[in-house]
């Protein structure tokens, strides 16, 4: 892909299609540095925002695990270890990433699959609990990924995830927005030669603010128990605990 359509990302993910085929593509393409990028764009923090979604997940007995979009595995490995006597499933749509994974892997309770999060090869109720770092926002349909969650779900089960978060205010919003463009597209270019990350923030524009984001997952059955931000805000961890029969 050129540098000319990565910089044209917002015309590149308006549909489903465009948004799985583009995230494919991207993630393909920076798997083997992702865990570089990521941590300088978060400041050095990212690895403590997933210890603490791994963190504020209630004790379960032998659970089982899914985690969604789980790239190169922190999350997945923070569950293997917390969760030493349950199965752990990390689920990516791209390979590449889910290679780099399964080099890291020292844990004999976690098993790596690809698959799309919207559509997940899982019997219903299956799971215990559901994660997923940087997950709803990749989606190439939230509410899809929504009703997949619940599905895998238990009644009564936890999911927990960790990703940017937009504010209502269109005031807040609009520099906020600005300001991962250029920061994440910049430490993109220095880690990857390319603004590959400025995606984050179109990818952001396009999800619901905050405030609605919590209504769409209550009103999937999936209301939200407990929440921390990082980052002057911009970052949330949320639990949701699945809700009904």
């Amino acid at each position: 892909m050129s540098t000319t359509l990565t910089l044209n990302i917002r015309e590149n993910i308006q549909t489903p299609g465009q948004k799985k085929d583009y995230n494919c593509k991207l993630f393909s393409r920076v798997a083997t540095e992702y865990d570089t990028a990521t941590r300088a764009m978060s400041l050095g923090q990212d690895p403590r925002w997933k210890r603490r979604l791994v963190a504020m997940l209630p004790d379960c007995p032998a659970p089982r695990c899914v985690d969604l979009a789980c790239g190169t595995g922190d999350v997945t490995f923070g569950l293997a270890r917390r969760f030493w006597d349950g199965k752990v499933i990390g689920v990516d749509l791209t390979e590449p990433m889910l290679e780099v994974a399964r080099a890291r892997n020292e844990h004999g309770n976690v098993e790596f699959r690809q698959g799309d999060m919207c559509r997940l090869d899982l019997p219903d109720r299956w799971a215990d609990i559901v994660t997923g770092s940087y997950a709803l926002r990749n989606a190439p349909v939230l509410t899809d990924a929504l009703t997949e969650v619940r599905r895998v779900l238990r009644p009564g089960g936890h999911a927990a995830f960790l990703d940017f978060v937009k504010p209502a205010a269109k005031w807040r919003a609009i520099p906020q927005l600005a300001l991962l463009k250029y920061w994440c597209g910049a430490v993109s270019i220095a880690v990857h030669g390319r603004p590959e990350h400025a995606y984050i923030a179109e990818s952001l524009r396009q999800f619901p603010d905050r405030p609605t984001l919590h209504r769409k997952l209550a009103q999937a059955g999936l209301p939200v128990v407990a929440s921390e931000r990082f980052l002057c805000g911009t970052v949330e961890v949320f639990v949701v605990r699945r809700s009904g029969g």
